[in-house]
């Protein structure tokens, strides 16, 4: 296993303000708040309310933005090829739409915007270690969908991950990360508890939560990424993984972290090796099912359920993860 590490008050008395002034500033003081509210429901399951962050399961995509403006282009401005380097075919809004809850977003820097496609700032990109880093849009676009959909969606939670990116970039992800992530959010707010209850973050609008590689020296809101994963690196396969394989991946994490709740568990739900498109075809579909009885085992061997389930090329089968996943945390309702 590999182990990588706002709501205001307003202080004016108005205990004596005429009716017309309580109706103003009651307006002005809701248009803001009006995703908040009681908590019902999680992500569409009844019940979830009453768990903590770490006691839920989250549908994700891995490098959610490798792809979710189109092709990739290398900083010479050629195109990128496909193949290897685009994950996703779906935007961010669509993928949300999919149900998709958990977003690993590779970063990298640009200091000047040219033309229609580069933009100054923090960059979505899909970095390889031999030929590079193929770029996309620019970080705030992403996040805006992320806010404009949670918006009109007020039972959502999402996390969101920064890790990966090329080492040149990271001084200036460390200066520029915590602006540009607070400057995308209007609608809702990040939450800077790594693990509340789900009706606090609910109730409290506080609904977006960001992890960042330690690397960036990430500052609160957002919180230091310390999880759990199963990735198994390069591995052409005509088929998925076994549920003894997921188990066997956190079995050989050597500090036993999937056994401390602080560590959210993140089941890599994707192989590599040959074409992402073709090797996403091996995970989806019916092989979603296995999930379900990972968890369970998971549950039974360390009392805590898996958190995050990135796969590639969203939506591509016929079965949805986000149903998948929903099944698994009404079963986390039940036990937790």
């Amino acid at each position: 296993a590999v182990v990588s590490t706002q709501s205001g008050h307003y202080g004016r008395d108005l205990s004596m303000a005429p009716l017309s002034s309580w109706v103003a500033m009651v307006t002005v003081l809701l248009l803001p708040e009006a995703v908040s509210g009681t908590c019902k429901t999680v992500n569409g399951v009844h019940g979830a309310c009453k768990l903590r962050l770490n006691y839920f399961t989250l549908a994700g995509t891995h490098n959610s933005g490798a792809g979710a403006y189109g092709l990739l282009y290398w900083y010479s401005g050629a195109v990128a090829p496909s193949c290897n380097i685009r994950n996703q075919d779906k935007s961010i809004t669509q993928q949300l739409e999919l149900g998709i809850r958990y977003f690993d977003f590779d970063l990298s820097y640009l200091s000047s915007s040219s033309g229609s496609w580069w933009e100054k700032g923090l960059v979505l990109v899909h970095c390889n270690g031999v030929v590079g880093c193929a770029y996309s849009r620019s970080l705030k676009r992403a996040l805006r969908e992320i806010d404009n959909f949670m918006a009109r969606t007020p039972d959502a939670v999402v996390a969101i991950r920064f890790k990966d990116h090329p080492s040149s970039a990271r001084a200036d992800i460390r200066n520029h990360l915590k602006d540009e992530v607070l400057s995308s959010f209007t609608h809702v707010q990040v939450n800077p508890d790594p693990n509340p209850y789900l009706k606090d973050a609910i109730n409290s609008n506080k609904r977006v939560f960001v992890y960042a590689n330690g690397g960036f020296a990430p500052r609160s809101p957002i919180n230091e990424l310390r999880q759990v994963e199963t990735y198994f690196g390069s591995s052409a396969s005509d088929t998925c993984y076994t549920v003894n394989d997921i188990l066997s991946a956190l079995q050989k994490d050597k500090y036993n972290r999937a056994g401390n709740s602080y560590y959210p568990v993140q089941v890599d739900w994707y192989t590599t090796g040959l074409c992402l498109w073709d090797e996403a075809g091996y995970c989806d579909g019916k092989m979603f099912h296995r999930l379900v009885d990972i968890n369970k085992m998971v549950v039974q061997k360390y009392h805590r359920p898996i958190n995050l389930v990135p796969i590639d090329y969203a939506g591509r089968g016929p079965v949805k993860l986000s149903d998948v996943v929903k099944e698994i945390n009404e079963y986390n309702v039940k036990m937790f």
